[in-house]
Formats: C-alpha cells, structure tokens, sequence
C-alpha cells in the first residue's frame, strides 16, 4: 500500500508526495501533470472595528496645548469605556509635541504659530451597532478626527479555511474535467499549495479613513455602521499526475 507524507510548513505550504509513485530521484518539473489552480471564496459582513482616534492641539503656550489634550483624552476614554467590556484593549499613545510652523507669503518665510500637542487612542469595538451612538457621542468633544476605522471579521480564521477547502475542490473539479476533455488517465495528487493561512485573516480588513472634525464640520469619508463586505480568497495550486 502507498504511503501519502504530508508535510505542513506554518499553514503557508502543504506538499503532498506519494512515496514509491514518484521516483524520489525525479524532481516533480519532469513529472507528466495536470497544474491548475483552484480558488476559493467566502465573504461575510465585518462584525467589529478597530478605531483610531487623533488628537491634535495648537495653542500660544505648550503648557495650554499639554492641558487641552489631556482633558480631551478624559473625556474620550470615558465614552470609550461604555462601548468596551475589556478596558486593556485600550491603546493609549504618549502625547508627542512641536513647535507649529506656516509659512507667510508677505514675509516669505515660516513663521511661529504655536506649540503642538499630538495623540493616538486606538481600540476595537465588538459591536457594530454601537457605532452610530459612539460616532455622536465622540464627536462632541474636541477630537482632531477619527483617523481610521478597520472593519474586520472576529471569526475570520474559520472563514480562510472553509476558503481553502472551496479551492481544494475546485481544483480537483477542474482537474477531473479538463482530464476527462483530453482522456487522460490521473494518477496520485503530487504537489498541493496555497500561501494563504488562517493566522493572516487578522489582517484582512475593509477600511474608511480621515473622518474629520475640524470646528465640528464634518468632512472626509466619513464612517459607516457596517464597512463593506469582505472577501476572504484563497489560491490552491495543485499538481496532478498522469498516468
């Protein structure tokens, strides 16, 4: 009885060999195949965001500009807090200051306009229905704007690999099928790979940017409730033998 090895490299690379099919001595390139690639798709509606919200301050003195943050930042996480079980999931940035500078077409040269105070809180919203009530609640304070909302799945890895096993299928259809075209007789599957793993579906996100707050006009993209649907692909490649 033939023995099939799989060998399993991080979930990136899945090579199947049939052990006495195959001369070991033979590299695969001269082995008569079918090659295809089979692909797979699975999409789903986002059910949380990760939300970065800026903080950006300009006033005569840095201490006025330290102050207006720090009591701005209060006010945030406080709202923030409501919207979140898990306080630690919180990212609070140190505050980074400067000088503020523009330049003055009369003088033709930069010139001072004040001291700069600048910060990042980022955290994730579990709860997609809550956007619209947090949207209104933070908007009412002084936020510089809300830099960039990730939608993203929380069941993404399990998406990835109903995804593969989609493309696994749809290659051995397709395989099977152009065979039967050209009457080919298959042998053993030979080589299986995909450089799609379920450990990188964190980072598969649908994204809005630069919702802007300045003086309370609103401007930029803005943010939606729900994102857009995501796509979770995955590309099989796959070598079959021809007997």
């Amino acid at each position: 009885m033939k023995k099939i090895i799989y060998s399993l490299t991080l979930g990136l690379l899945t090579t199947l060999n049939a052990v006495g099919q195959i001369d070991p001595k033979t590299s695969i390139a001269d082995v008569p195949k079918i090659n295809v690639v089979g692909v797979g798709t699975v999409t789903a509606f986002p059910n949380a965001a990760q939300i970065t919200i800026a903080l950006k301050f300009i006033k005569p003195t840095l201490r006025e500009a330290l102050n207006e943050n720090q009591k701005t930042a209060i006010e945030v996480l406080k709202i923030i807090k409501k919207y979140v079980s898990d306080t630690t999931e919180i990212k609070v940035s140190l505050i980074s200051t400067d000088k503020s500078m523009r330049y003055d077409y009369t003088l033709k040269k930069e010139v001072f306009v004040g001291f700069e105070s600048t910060q990042k809180i980022i955290f994730t919203l579990k709860n997609l229905t809550s956007m619209q009530d947090f949207t209104e609640e933070v908007l009412k304070t002084k936020i510089y704007e809300i830099e960039k909302v990730a939608y993203f799945h929380t069941d993404a890895a399990n998406y990835i690999r109903q995804a593969q096993e989609t493309a696994v299928s749809d290659a051995m259809e397709t395989t099977q099928r152009l065979a039967k075209a050209g009457n080919i007789k298959l042998g053993k599957i030979i080589y299986m790979e995909t450089t799609t793993s379920p450990t990188d579906a964190i980072n598969k996100t649908v994204n809005s940017y630069n919702f802007q707050t300045f003086n309370k006009g609103m401007g930029g993209k803005g943010v939606s409730s729900s994102g857009q649907l995501i796509d979770y692909t995955v590309n099989v490649s796959m070598y079959t033998q021809i007997d």
